[in-house]
């Protein structure tokens, strides 16, 4: 019996299928030489925001954890300040998705439209009679 040795068995690689590919990716703020992000610019953010309205991790996006803790900062500040939504579209609308779309469209099948009275019209010029 050797001690010390490990068996003669191939080497398990680094991943091996789990939930993300290690994909090794720069820091798009890095690679730039930003050295801060402004939350007015609301229109680069669509890119860490993902469409449920939340921040996108760095395990997804890349970005190094300092500009990830300043990013996180600048999208809060601008959904504080209206400049991006706090909520997703199809919330905010009202749209059903996903496994409750169904119930939603039987709940609104049950609705009736409600009739609006409406105000009697003037009587024209030639309707009126002194």
């Amino acid at each position: 019996m050797v001690t010390g040795s490990a068996p003669n068995r191939p080497k398990k690689p680094r991943w091996s299928g789990g939930r993300y590919p290690p994909k090794r990716r720069v820091c798009f703020f890095c690679r730039d030489k930003v050295e801060s992000i402004d939350y007015k610019d609301a229109a680069r953010f669509g890119r860490y925001v993902n469409e449920r309205a939340k921040i996108e991790p760095r395990r997804r996006t890349g970005t190094c954890a300092r500009h990830q803790r300043m990013l996180a900062r600048a999208i809060k500040r601008a959904r504080h300040l209206a400049l991006l939504p706090i909520i997703p579209e199809h919330v905010r609308l009202g749209i059903a998705v996903g496994a409750a779309a169904p119930i939603a469209e039987a709940e609104a099948a049950k609705l009736k439209p409600v009739a609006v009275p409406q105000a009697p019209a003037e009587p024209t010029s030639d309707e009126k009679t002194d």
